[in-house]
């Protein structure tokens, strides 16, 4: 369009000129011939394609080093001898223990309840300390690790009972009251199991 607006007002101006100059007042109009005008095409600028980022490769995970549990270093059968002389032990303070938790939680005492669980929680800390002071021979290996597991579930126990009671106890602490009576439930199935292991148990040598 722009191009022959061009062409057009070029043919207007020479009819113009010719009939100011022939003064006749007659359209003296030449016969021209538009000139083609090219149009060059639009320049292309080229879009820079950045470069693909390199995908970092991972580094290959170690193996995990797996190290032989510790055992005793004696005869199997004293190192066998001395832990069932600390269950034997160990039986009067967990009676003792559980007794006062009991009482306490059947009064809704919860400063009782709270220090009955703390004495449970330091109980069960010096028992895991005593555990891995003494490794146990192969023969009683179960054993030894189902007393952990039993430790793990009354310290979880009163931990619960500590959440009762610092709920308010009774009625207010319902929910930590259920989830206290679960835990129990639970330290029970792991003495339990701690029982049927420790008697299935025999160290020969």
């Amino acid at each position: 369009m722009l191009v022959g607006g061009i062409v057009i007002a070029l043919v207007v101006m020479v009819a113009v000129v010719g009939r100011d100059r022939d003064g006749s007042g007659s359209a003296q109009i030449a016969a021209a011939t538009p000139t083609a005008v090219v149009v060059p095409p639009p320049t292309v600028i080229p879009t820079a394609v950045p470069a693909p980022t390199p995908v970092p490769t991972p580094a290959p995970t170690p193996a995990p080093i797996v190290t032989a549990a510790p055992r005793a270093s004696g005869p199997a059968r004293l190192a066998f001898a001395a832990f069932l002389a600390r269950v034997n032990d160990d039986r009067a303070t967990v009676n003792g223990l559980n007794s006062a938790l009991s009482a306490a939680a059947e009064t809704q005492d919860t400063d009782a309840v709270r220090r009955a669980a703390v004495d449970i929680l330091d109980f069960v800390d010096v028992e895991r300390d005593w555990l891995r002071e003494q490794p146990p021979a192969e023969c009683y290996a179960a054993a030894h690790t189902a007393a952990n597991a039993m430790l793990d579930a009354y310290g979880t126990a009163a931990d619960r009972f500590i959440d009762w009671a610092a709920a308010g106890g009774g009625l207010a602490g319902v929910t930590a009251l259920a989830a206290a009576v679960d835990a129990a439930q639970a330290a029970g199935d792991s003495l339990a199991a701690f029982g049927t292991t420790l008697t299935a148990t025999r160290c020969a040598a």
